[in-house]
């Protein structure tokens, strides 16, 4: 639901979920995002993000296992694994 900027999510035991764009860009497991080898990520350095941060562009399919989540700002380098998702649970 692009115009809504949500991401649902149909699993597979009958439950449905639904994420806000600005709850995905938060909870975004990359790198940068959350930081690798003992230095802050990106996130754990402010607390405000821009509009086109917060904006869902699209969602590819990784293998079985994930979906990467793009955002109008242009950051797409987050693997979302359903484990993940299934974590974060429905808003």
């Amino acid at each position: 639901m692009r115009g809504d900027n949500l991401l649902l999510i149909a699993w597979e035991d009958g439950s449905q979920s639904r994420f806000g764009g600005k709850r995905l860009r938060w909870a975004c497991p990359c790198a940068e995002c959350r930081g690798e080898a003992g230095v802050p990520g990106r996130l754990d350095q402010t607390d405000n993000l821009a509009d086109p941060e917060l904006q869902l562009a699209g969602v590819s399919l990784i293998g079985q296992y994930a979906l990467q989540i793009g955002f109008e700002s242009g950051h797409a380098t987050g693997i979302y694994t359903f484990r993940h998702l299934r974590g974060l649970g429905a808003e």
